[in-house]
């Protein structure tokens, strides 16, 4: 039995030892294959360690193109906020003579103010100047031209001054006159074709008349051309005729 266990024993540690063999040829081959894994890996590690670098190296050239760009745009925006400094120092220029002006303007506005009350108060005179001299007309000059035409033979019995007529709607002036002098064959009066239009006086001769204070000569032997009676008046007292010049006479229409 002693020696059947130690034949055993011996197949055991040959068997082991066979075992062992294997087992470190495997661990060799595993290491092997370790190694060569982690080469690999190496290989790979230092491959994308390089594209990492080339990749930040990229990024840092772009970083360092917007930084520039950046320190660009910033220049700009420093020389339009010196630009936009002048700008709002001349608005405030402006606005300064801004407000001269209009403290000038509201100086003017009460001057205007005061002017004005003093023109309402001229036309208030101016007014009452006129009212007393269209009377003054109407009681001396009106009378002084029906006396010069009747030395013509016109004898006029009925004068008027300030004379409105209405269209035939009714609805508004045809015409207005400042002095209409009439007889039962007769008118004169300044304002001719409105005239004619008036039933009252269809059928009587319409002579024409126009009255000026200063006798030019052109517009006046114009007038007296087309037949229209011209009266001079000098002054408020006195009315003249001018006579019609040689080969031309007063014109009814």
């Amino acid at each position: 039995m002693s020696e059947l266990n130690a034949e055993a024993v011996l197949a055991s540690i040959v068997e082991l030892r066979t075992s062992i063999a294997e087992q470190g040829k495997r661990m060799e081959q595993a290491n092997a294959e370790l190694r060569a894994s982690i080469a690999e890996q190496g290989k790979r590690m230092e491959q994308e360690t390089a594209e990492l670098r080339a990749s930040i190296a990229e990024q840092g050239k772009r970083i360092d193109e917007q930084g520039k760009r950046l320190d660009a745009v910033c220049e700009r925006l420093d020389e339009q906020g010196k630009r936009l400094d002048v700008v709002c120092e001349r608005l405030d220029e402006q606005g300064k003579r801004l407000d001269v002006v209009c403290e000038r303007l509201d100086d003017q506005g009460k001057r205007m103010d005061k002017v004005l009350d003093e023109l309402r108060v001229n036309n208030h005179r101016v007014g009452e100047l006129t009212n007393k001299v269209g009377r003054i007309v109407e009681k001396v000059v009106v009378p002084n031209i029906v006396d010069k035409f009747n030395e013509k033979g016109f004898k006029f019995d009925t004068v008027s001054t300030n004379v409105e007529f209405l269209n035939e709607k009714k609805s508004g002036n045809l015409t207005e006159i400042d002095a209409l002098l009439e007889n039962g064959k007769f008118v004169i009066a300044v304002e001719m074709q409105a005239l004619r239009k008036v039933p009252r006086f269809k059928g009587k001769k319409i002579y024409g008349a126009v009255s000026t204070a200063i006798a030019r000569e052109k517009p006046v032997n114009y007038a007296l051309s087309k037949g229209f009676y011209v009266l001079q008046q000098p002054d408020v007292m006195a009315v003249r005729i001018i006579d019609f010049p040689k080969g031309h006479s007063a014109k009814a229409w």
